[in-house]
C-alpha cells in the first residue's frame, strides 16, 4: 500500500463487486481456497486502496453471500453474480441510476473505511435477488461485457485481465 492511499479504503459499490467477484472465482475453482482468493485480491488492489483489514471483510462478505445463495434457489450462481456486478456499476440502488461522472471527487476515489461494508453488501445482494424474482430490478443486458464501463476500468482490468 502507498502512503497517499493510507485510510481510502474502497467505496462500498467496489467492495461489493469484489465480493461477488470473490465468490464467482471461488465456486469456478476446484482447488482454489477462499482465503487465498481474497488475500491475493487484496494484493492486487493494494496501489489503489487502503487494505488494511479488506481480505477479512472480503472473507466475511463472500462467507454471508455464500450462505444467502444456498438459502435461495438459483439455477446459475455465476450469471446471478455477474448481473449483481452489472447492477452494481450501473445503480445505486433499485431505482436510482450510478452518476459516473460526479461533479466532485472521483467515482472510484477512496473513502474512509465502513464499519457495516460486510453487511451492507450482503443486503444489497439479497435486494438485488429478490428484486429480480419479483421482477423490480433492472436486467443486466445480455451482451454487456466489462469492457464497455471504462469508468471502472481500473477495477476491472485487476478483477478481468486479458487472456493472451
Amino acid at each position: 500500500m502507498s502512503l497517499e492511499n493510507t485510510g481510502k479504503c474502497p467505496p462500498q459499490f467496489v467492495f461489493e463487486i469484489l465480493v461477488a467477484h470473490c465468490v464467482r472465482k471461488y465456486l469456478r475453482s476446484e482447488e482454489e481456497d477462499l482465503e487465498n482468493i481474497v488475500d491475493l485480491l487484496a494484493i492486487d488492489f493494494s496501489e489503489m486502496y487502503d487494505t488494511a483489514g479488506l481480505a477479512d471483510d472480503l472473507f466475511q462478505g463472500v462467507k454471508k453471500a455464500l450462505i444467502f445463495l444456498d438459502s435461495v434457489e438459483v439455477d446459475d450462481v455465476d450469471l446471478l453474480m455477474n448481473s449483481f456486478i452489472w447492477y452494481i456499476v450501473n445503480y445505486e440502488n433499485l431505482s436510482t441510476k450510478r452518476n459516473k461522472a460526479p461533479l466532485f471527487g472521483g467515482l472510484l476515489k477512496g473513502r474512509p473505511i465502513s464499519d457495516q461494508r460486510v453487511f451492507s453488501s450482503t443486503k444489497s445482494l439479497k435486494d438485488f435477488a429478490y428484486g429480480l424474482r419479483s421482477g423490480k430490478t433492472p436486467v443486466k443486458p445480455s451482451d454487456w461485457i466489462p469492457e464497455q464501463e471504462v469508468e471502472f476500468s481500473s477495477i476491472f482490468s485487476i478483477i478481468y485481465p486479458e487472456k493472451g
